[in-house]
């Protein structure tokens, strides 16, 4: 059987989002906080509100990678913290409007672009974005402004914890949302989930990966964590555990009608609600065929002939130049195979 557990993590080193890209978002980040701190006033004074942030998603669960094309990203939800209920409030629209004024005067560096659940600020030269939720009401149980939906029920901290949970990491809520009382203890367990980047993170860059050199009808990188953390399968190798959570995450699709259920807030939606039955089954067709070559890449004698098969799945960036071949005889490969849309190659 061959072994590409050194290959798989060679792999995350170079998907996983650098130290110093890290620490550019973080700086860019923190100049729109800025700028949002000193230009909301006429909101900020209605009902007494206060202003706070909080990064959220993949930036702090640190499953964030880097795309093939570099355009990766960090969420920094904006919180308006404050009592009025939803017919005394500003509409959804006349907040995300003041986020658009507050980060784009004097902005000309970056494309600003109002989106229903979002303001997004685009850096196209360092090919990044900065997306920012915006939420009212208090930390513990936030209404996300969509301004097609109206206000939502959303709880990015609930499904922070949710994960780490499922990672064992020992984080707790009340490390965000009293902050003041622990920033010291909170900065700690920052720095000490990159330390130890365990298992399941690297599952979910995975599956992250693969999806993101298939682009097109892939799920987006909340569907992959999801599927992932409710179905992950621990081993000692990589590999190894990647297959086997790849093949629970099959049978969890086929027995629940191939749904992928929101863990918290809303609890219970379901993800894949608005795909059409196209979309789901080419889902399930790729997951099929890179179950197979998953499959037949660990039973595989020869390491470079079963990195092949992986990098079929999770593109040419899975690094099969350093793969040894090291059974006699085995086939020399100039370049990886090609999967088909729907056959399922060996």
């Amino acid at each position: 059987m061959a072994n590409c557990n050194e290959l798989f993590k060679t792999f995350n080193s170079t998907i996983r989002l650098s130290e110093g890209s890290r620490e550019i978002l973080k700086s860019v980040r923190n100049s729109l906080r800025e700028k949002m701190n000193s230009r909301f006033n006429l909101i900020r004074n209605i009902d007494n509100h206060r202003l706070e942030f909080q990064s959220q998603g993949s930036f702090i669960m640190d499953t964030i990678i880097k795309p093939k094309d570099d355009d990766y990203d960090l969420d920094d939800g904006v919180y308006f913290i404050g009592s009025l209920t939803q017919d005394k409030r500003p509409t959804t629209q006349q907040f995300h409007d003041a986020v658009v004024l507050a980060v784009g005067t004097d902005e000309n560096y970056a494309t600003i672009t109002d989106k229903e659940t979002c303001v997004r600020v685009s850096y196209e030269k360092e090919k990044f974005h900065i997306d920012l939720p915006i939420y009212y009401a208090n930390k513990s149980n936030p209404e996300l402004a969509h301004t097609k939906e109206n206000w939502i029920l959303s709880n990015p901290i609930k499904f922070i914890a949710w994960f780490e949970q499922k990672a064992e990491s020992g984080f707790r809520e009340e490390l965000i949302l009293e902050k003041k009382m622990f920033s010291s203890e909170y900065k700690t367990w920052l720095d000490d989930i990159r330390k130890k980047d365990v298992q399941l993170r690297r599952i979910v860059r995975y599956l992250k990966a693969w999806g993101d050199d298939l682009r097109g009808e892939m799920p987006p990188g909340i569907v992959m964590t999801i599927l992932a953390a409710e179905n992950y399968v621990k081993n000692d190798r990589d590999d190894i555990a990647l297959k086997e959570t790849l093949i629970k995450i099959r049978q969890y699709l086929k027995s629940n009608n191939c749904k992928c259920l929101r863990p918290t807030v809303p609890v219970g939606e379901d993800l894949f609600k608005n795909y059409p039955q196209t979309k789901k089954q080419y889902f399930l067709d790729r997951l099929d065929t890179f179950i197979e070559s998953a499959e037949q890449a660990v039973n595989h004698p020869n390491q470079k002939d079963a990195c092949y098969k992986w990098q079929k799945h999770l593109g040419p960036r899975f690094p099969c130049s350093i793969a040894k071949d090291t059974v006699d005889g085995a086939n020399t490969y100039e370049s990886p195979a090609i999967i088909g849309s729907t056959a399922k190659s060996a």
